[in-house]
C-alpha cells in the first residue's frame, strides 16, 4: 500500500459563520473535514473559492480542476495551453487566471454587474475557459503583472505600471466617477506596483505607488485614511510605506493589513477589524502582537490567520452568546485560538495555506516543498559544486553537473555550445538555473529562448520534483555508495578479524550533502575521491532505503510488505539523526499512516 501525502480539509458550510466552523465551548474544531476527492495534495498551488459552493484548485504548471459543488463529483479538469500558470483569483462568480506570460483568462457565470471582464459576459459559463480580450488582442497586447479582485470588481496592474479596473462602479473602479459598470478594463492610476482587494470586499481596494500606499472606494472607515469619506479617487494612506507590507485584504467593512514582519493591523468596523471599537486607521491588533502571521484570509465578516508556528486564529461571526452587530449576528470581536486538523497539530514544520469562500474554509499544506528549499539553498550556497558552466567572455558559473544534466537531458559541454552561440548575459543565465534548481520563472520570455537555444520545448515537460523522481531511477548515474552494516550476519563467536558485511545502498552524491546535515559534516572528514561512507545509525536497510527515496522525491512510501511499526519509529528518529530542513513534512506523513492503522 503507498500511502498518501498530507491532507486538504473544508470547514464551514454557509454565511462564513465561525459558530458553524469550530466548537467555541471546546475551543476545538471537529467539522474540519478532510477532501479524499482532491488528490495530491501535495502538488496544490492554490485554492480559491467565491460566493457559491464551488472552488477552483491550481495544480502543477498549469492544471486546474474546477468543483462544481465540493461535496459531490462534479469536476471539471482546464488546462491552458503553452502557458504557465502566475496566480488564480476568485470573485464573487468570475475566477480570473494570470499566466506568466502576462496573459489573463476568465472561468465565469454570467453576472449581471459586469464582474466578467469579457465583451459578451452573458455568454459566459463555466464550462469554458476564455481569454480577457483586452490583454491579449494584437493591436493592444498589454501584459498583466498582477491583480486583484474585489466582489464584482477587478483591477490589473499591467507591466508598465499602468492600473486598470472593471466590474461594478458606484465610486468603487477608482476612475474618478461612479457611473455605469465597465465591461472591459479602464485606466485607473500609473506608475503602480501592486493591488490589494479581497473575494468579499464591498466596493474599495488598495494600491502602492512610488513606496506610497493609497486606498479607493467605498469607506466604512476600512481605508485606513482616518475618516469614513467615500474616495472615487486613490488617495494616501498615511504613516505606511508599501516596502514594508506583505499583504492587505479588503473585506465586507473591515480591512486587515500584514507587514513583512508578520504583524497584524486592522481598520474598519468593530467585531470584524479583530479590535474592540471601530478605527479608521490601521491599528495593531493586540491579541497578534507577539504572533508572526504569515497567512490571511478574510470572508466578508470573518477573519482567519496562520501564524509562523501554524497556530490559527479567527474572528468575526459567531453562534455562540457574543456581542452582536446592527444587524442582530453574534460574533467574537478579537482573535480566538482554535485548533488545525490532527495531522497538522504541533507540527509547524508543514507550512499551511488558507482561504475562504462565502461557504467553505479550505486549508491545505504549503507547495513550497522542503525539497525545494534544500535546493534553492544549495544553488545560492554554491557549496559542493563539482563542474563549471563556461561562457563567453570568461564567464563561468559554479555548479552541480548531476542537477544540470538530469534537468536538461543535455552533457554540460553541449549546453556551452549551444548557448555560446548567443550573447545571453551572466544575470540572463542566472534567471536560467533559478529555473534548474528550483523551478522558479521570472521572465518566460527570457526562458523560452534559452529554451529554444537549447533545442528545449516550453513550457518544461517536467517539474523540479519530476526529474529528481526520474533521477533516483536512473541507477546508472549514481555515483556513490552508502554502506549499512548487515546486523543479520553478526555471530557472537565471530573473530574480530574477520570483514564485517555491509549492505549497499547506491545514491548520488549530490542528494546526501543537501538533504541531510549529518551528511554534510561527514564529507567534512573525507576525501573528495571517496565513492562511499558508511551509516552508523544502526537503523534497518528498509527504513534507509525508504529515507533515501524521500531525498529524492520528498514522499515517504510503505507496502504491506514492510514492518511499517519499526520503520514509523525509526523515521521518526531519523529526522534529528540525520538533520534534516527543520520544515521537512516526515512528521505530517508518518502521522497519517499511523491514523490509517
Amino acid at each position: 500500500m503507498t500511502q498518501t501525502n498530507t491532507q486538504i480539509f473544508c470547514s464551514g458550510k454557509r454565511n462564513n459563520s465561525i459558530g458553524q466552523l469550530f466548537n467555541q465551548n471546546e475551543n476545538k474544531c471537529p467539522r474540519w473535514t478532510p477532501l479524499s476527492k482532491i488528490k495530491n495534495a501535495n502538488k496544490v498551488r492554490k485554492i480559491v473559492s467565491g460566493n457559491n459552493h464551488n472552488c477552483l484548485i491550481w495544480k502543477g504548471i498549469n492544471n486546474l480542476e474546477f468543483y462544481q459543488t465540493i461535496t459531490n463529483n462534479q469536476i471539471k479538469f482546464f488546462t491552458i495551453e503553452n502557458e504557465e500558470i502566475k496566480d488564480i483569483q476568485s470573485g464573487y462568480s468570475t475566477y480570473l487566471i494570470l499566466t506568466k506570460s502576462g496573459k489573463v483568462f476568465s472561468l465565469a457565470q454570467n453576472h449581471s454587474y459586469c464582474e466578467v471582464p469579457l465583451s459578451d459576459p452573458q455568454s459566459s459559463t463555466f464550462e469554458k475557459i476564455r481569454p480577457v480580450p483586452f490583454f491579449n488582442k494584437k493591436e493592444n497586447n498589454r501584459k498583466v503583472e498582477t491583480f486583484a479582485m474585489v466582489g464584482w470588481s477587478n483591477y490589473f496592474v499591467c507591466k508598465d505600471g499602468k492600473l486598470f479596473g472593471n466590474g461594478y462602479n458606484e465610486g468603487r473602479l477608482g476612475d474618478g466617477t461612479s457611473n455605469q459598470a465597465k465591461n472591459l478594463p479602464i485606466l485607473i492610476f500609473e506608475n503602480v506596483t501592486r493591488v490589494f482587494g479581497g473575494v468579499q470586499g464591498y466596493g474599495f481596494f488598495f494600491t502602492t505607488k512610488n513606496n506610497e500606499l493609497y486606498a479607493c472606494g467605498a469607506n466604512s472607515e476600512c481605508l485606513g485614511i482616518g475618516n469614513h469619506s467615500d474616495q472615487l479617487s486613490p488617495v494616501k494612506v498615511p504613516k505606511w510605506k508599501a516596502e514594508d507590507i506583505l499583504y492587505i485584504q479588503t473585506n465586507e467593512c473591515h480591512s486587515i493589513l500584514i507587514t513583512k514582519e508578520g504583524k497584524t493591523y486592522g481598520c474598519g468596523n468593530d467585531g470584524y477589524n479583530g479590535l474592540t471599537q471601530d478605527k479608521s486607521t490601521f491599528t495593531e491588533i493586540e491579541e497578534l502582537k507577539n504572533k508572526k502571521v504569515v497567512e490571511y484570509f478574510g470572508g466578508s465578516r470573518i477573519s482567519l490567520v496562520l501564524t509562523n508556528e501554524n497556530e490559527l486564529f479567527g474572528w468575526g461571526f459567531d453562534s455562540n452568546n457574543q456581542p452582536t452587530d446592527q444587524y442582530g449576528n453574534t460574533r467574537i470581536q478579537t482573535p480566538h485560538k482554535f485548533n488545525l486538523p490532527e495531522i497538522y497539530q504541533n507540527n509547524p514544520s508543514i507550512k499551511l495555506k488558507i482561504t475562504c469562500g462565502t461557504y467553505c474554509i479550505y486549508l491545505y499544506p504549503s507547495y513550497n516543498s522542503c525539497l525545494i528549499q534544500d535546493f534553492q539553498k544549495l544553488f545560492e550556497s554554491k557549496i559542493f559544486c563539482d563542474s563549471k558552466l563556461s561562457l563567453n567572455e570568461n564567464i563561468q558559473f559554479p555548479i552541480h553537473k548531476i542537477i544540470v544534466e538530469s534537468r536538461t537531458n543535455l552533457q554540460i559541454s553541449t549546453i556551452e555550445d549551444l548557448l555560446n552561440k548567443e550573447s545571453f548575459s551572466k544575470q540572463e543565465i542566472l534567471l536560467f538555473l533559478k529555473w534548474v534548481y528550483f523551478d522558479e520563472i521570472t521572465n518566460v520570455d527570457l526562458l523560452k529562448q534559452i529554451f529554444n537555444s537549447l533545442n528545449i520545448s516550453y513550457p518544461p515537460k517536467n517539474t523540479f520534483q519530476k526529474d529528481l523522481h526520474d533521477l533516483f531511477n536512473d541507477e546508472d548515474s549514481k555515483d556513490f555508495t552508502l554502506l549499512i552494516k548487515n546486523d543479520d550476519d553478526e555471530d557472537e563467536d565471530e573473530d574480530e578479524d574477520d570483514e564485517e558485511v555491509y549492505e549497499e545502498i547506491p545514491v548520488h552524491k549530490i542528494i546526501l550533502l543537501t538533504r541531510s546535515g549529518l551528511f554534510r559534516e561527514m564529507f567534512e572528514n573525507i576525501t573528495e575521491e571517496s565513492k562511499s561512507v558508511k551509516d552508523y545509525s544502526g537503523k534497518s536497510i528498509e527504513s534507509i532505503e525508504i529515507l533515501i527515496k524521500y531525498f529524492y522525491t520528498g514522499k515517504i512510501e510503505l507496502t504491506a510488505d514492510h514492518d511499517i511499526q519499526l520503520i514509523i519509529e525509526e523515521l521518526e528518529d531519523s529526522i534529528e539523526y540525520y538533520q534534516l530542513n527543520e520544515n521537512s513534512n516526515i512528521l505530517s506523513q508518518l502521522n497519517e499512516i499511523k491514523n490509517k492503522l
